[in-house]
């Protein structure tokens, strides 16, 4: 099982800028959401919380560290235009 815990606004960005506008507090602050995810191997992968690794990676103790995906961020070996 992969396990992640993840912190969450309740609301986005935008409502919760009009939220504070058309509130009287001037300091209320809006709770979060904490869960803590379990997925199975297969739904992680599918998923993208985790990457499928060669298996002497996943032996060797360099495999162990855990190296967060940067999706989009174009630092990927794609090529991206040029």
């Amino acid at each position: 099982a992969v396990k992640r815990f993840q912190v969450r606004n309740i609301v986005d960005a935008s409502s919760q800028r009009d939220i504070r506008d058309a509130s009287v507090y001037q300091t209320f602050m809006l709770p979060k959401l904490y869960m803590k995810m379990q997925y199975c191997v297969s739904c992680a992968v599918h998923g993208r919380i985790v990457r499928v690794r060669k298996k002497t990676l996943r032996d060797s103790p360099e495999g162990r560290i855990y190296v967060r995906p940067t999706f989009g961020k174009g630092d990927g070996k794609g090529g991206g235009g040029k």
